[in-house]
């Protein structure tokens, strides 16, 4: 009896000692495989890049907005895998060099690299920062009301308290292409990297950022309609404030989401408040 109990206590051991080898040896394996997907998509995005820059240098593309664009999609490959590759500029020279390093420096990824590599990438705090905050912070100031005087809206009214309606109709067109071509295009680029990267964020993450970009876009429409107003007015309207109570709360509501969301994302910035 007791060699029969030995017997079955041996095997009861062998066949957990088997248990074991075979959940160790599947961890290892999956982590493998985790490794090399994520290689390919780390390749699969610098080919996208290298086409694009070949279509930009090839004058193929060549509008502002699809530099910018690319420029943002560059540098978010390239801060993923920690290269020191960044575009600058839209020049042929500055494009070629940099994709060449930057296409070294991915070539020399392991497959632990990549992963941590590809999770940066995906990473709606990595996407955030390197594609959208610094416009979104730009058109922070430029909707920032009587508080620094980058609101057009509000400081056309008092650069022009003593102008004549000559002088103030001649610098309406400027101050409007200002805007237009200023934070109202900065948003537009917000939201279309809103838009590429919008299955890396959370629910609450994208309501967070088109309510405030929503907002801001509402702020500076409101600029636009204000500084219109101001042409060939026969009374003279400079005799108070025309920043509007609406505008002052979509810019609050637009302030309120944004600082909730680089909080949640871990990022301090007390200029939003």
């Amino acid at each position: 009896m007791k060699n029969v109990s030995k017997i079955a206590a041996g095997a009861a051991a062998l066949a957990l000692a088997l248990s074991l080898i075979g959940c160790a040896s599947k961890e290892p394996v999956s982590q493998t495989t985790e490794q090399e997907e994520a290689q390919k998509k780390i390749k699969i995005e610098l080919t996208f890049l290298q086409n694009e820059c070949n279509r930009l240098i090839n004058k193929e593309e060549d509008t502002e907005k699809t530099f910018q664009s690319y420029k943002n999609d560059f540098n978010l490959l390239s801060t993923s895998v920690d290269s020191t590759s960044k575009i600058a500029e839209m020049s042929d020279d500055n494009l070629q060099e940099s994709i060449n390093l930057l296409e070294k420096d991915v070539d020399k990824l392991n497959g632990k690299e990549s992963l941590k590599a590809y999770k940066k990438y995906t990473s709606p705090n990595t996407i955030y920062q390197v594609t959208m905050m610094k416009n979104m912070h730009s058109i922070l100031e430029a909707t920032n009301g009587r508080e620094d005087g980058k609101d057009l809206g509000v400081t056309f009214f008092y650069n022009h308290i003593h102008s004549s309606q000559k002088d103030i109709n001649k610098d309406i067109k400027p101050t409007l292409n200002y805007i237009k071509n200023g934070p109202i295009y900065k948003l537009s680029l917000v939201q279309d990297e809103l838009q590429k990267h919008r299955d890396n964020f959370s629910s609450k993450q994208l309501e967070q950022l088109e309510t405030a970009t929503q907002a801001f876009k509402s702020s500076l429409n409101a600029q636009l309609i204000k500084v219109s107003s101001y042409k060939n007015t026969i009374k003279n309207p400079y005799t108070r404030s025309s920043y509007s109570d609406e505008e002052n709360e979509k810019n609050i509501e637009a302030r309120t989401y944004l600082a909730d969301f680089e909080s949640d994302l871990g990022i301090v910035n007390p200029d939003i408040y």
